[in-house]
């Protein structure tokens, strides 16, 4: 009995780490893991990254808090003879996809199966906003989401 309760006990454990894992980050869950960093911050700022909006001036630590890190790398490049650095927020759009399968697996034992057509759905990335850096700070930005 107490090898069943420590097995129960550990998969409820490690289920409640792997749906807390999966929460979505909020600007809320960023400023209580960074702190120091909300602090440094302007009132301003402050209340603009809580309610998860920026504005131009801003660094990329308050961009962070508000929005997060970017889906891709960032971007560098020259621009008026300044360095820049892009970074871009994607959502995922789900699309219908058409599929068709041939055959089935047969690799331990007789094979059956023959195929089929059958729909499937993908997620195409769509970019959602970006934000333009010179010197560590906000020179322009665009959001759709």
């Amino acid at each position: 009995m107490r090898i069943f309760r420590a097995i129960q006990l550990l998969v409820l454990s490690l289920a409640a780490l792997y749906l807390d894992s999966c929460q979505t980050a909020t600007p809320t869950t960023r400023i209580n893991q960074n702190p120091v960093m909300f602090r440094q911050l302007s009132p301003e700022q402050q209340l603009l990254v809580q309610q998860g909006r920026i504005c131009e001036g801003m660094t990329k630590d308050a961009v962070y808090l508000a929005w997060g890190n970017p889906n891709t790398p960032p971007v560098t490049g020259q621009q008026n003879g300044e360095t820049y650095e892009k970074w871009v927020y994607n959502v995922y759009q789900p699309v219908m996809v058409d599929s068709l399968t041939v055959g089935a697996g047969c690799w331990h034992g007789p094979c059956w199966g023959g195929g089929g057509v059958g729909t499937s759905t993908a997620y195409v990335p769509r970019e959602a906003a970006w934000v333009m850096f010179q010197n560590n700070v906000v020179t322009a930005w665009e959001s759709s989401r």
